[in-house]
């Protein structure tokens, strides 16, 4: 039976649009009242004009370039204080256009032996096709992917699955999935709205898809 052991995992929402990198100073978010003076770790901060690079405290990682904003954490506790911090960063700044919200989580999971682990690859996708032109097929990575709506207003879904390298444990997959919104009317006001309904269900539905398929894969044991 395959069974799911997560073992190291991320939560992120990246926004693309247009920013200034040299305005997300830590000092900036402390100024606006968005962090405590606690979280501004000054030994690590990178800012220049092509890149912000920082944490904030010991709970999240924050990276803008002109195009790109990411905020990440790790542990699913700090999720809404993530959403609190990213909205308030917004409204503070109204103007800036945003032209999606991606709502992405990833783990690494051991499946825990040979066996599980090539059950789980064939499953996804049908090898014996292949046994004619390879000896042993396996399966390297895989993207399955829905459209919601339209390309220019609905949201993408996209998880990829592939085989991950981790120290003293051999049978290991990257699972990541990515919730890709976008709306005719490219503001902050979007942005909000997406982070407001869609966020917290956008990191439980990966629970749900990987749920429903080591269901399948076990009923047909």
């Amino acid at each position: 039976m395959i069974q799911l052991d997560y073992i190291s995992g991320f939560y992120s929402v990246v926004l693309l649009g247009g920013f200034n990198p040299l305005i997300f100073h830590p000092l900036w978010l402390l100024k606006k009242g968005l962090i405590p003076e606690t979280d501004v770790v000054e030994k690590q901060i990178i800012i220049n004009s092509r890149v912000s690079q920082y944490p904030i405290g010991d709970w999240m990682q924050m990276t803008v370039t002109p195009e790109r904003c990411e905020f990440k954490i790790e542990k699913p506790e700090r999720i809404v204080l993530m959403k609190d911090l990213i909205i308030g960063t917004l409204n503070a700044l109204p103007e800036i256009p945003i032209f999606a919200v991606g709502i992405n989580r990833g783990n690494i999971i051991n499946l825990g032996d040979e066996e599980s682990y090539f059950i789980f690859g064939s499953k996804l996708a049908v090898l014996d096709i292949w046994n004619d032109c390879f000896k042993t097929p396996r399966l390297c990575d895989i993207i399955i992917e829905n459209q919601e709506g339209t390309l220019e207003e609905g949201v993408r879904r996209r998880i990829q699955i592939k085989p991950a390298e981790v120290k003293d444990l051999k049978y290991c997959i990257d699972v990541n999935l990515n919730n890709h919104y976008t709306e005719k009317k490219q503001d902050v006001a979007f942005a909000i709205r997406s982070l407001d309904t869609n966020m917290q269900s956008d990191f439980d539905k990966y629970e749900t898809i990987l749920t429903s398929i080591t269901q399948k894969m076990n009923e047909n044991e």
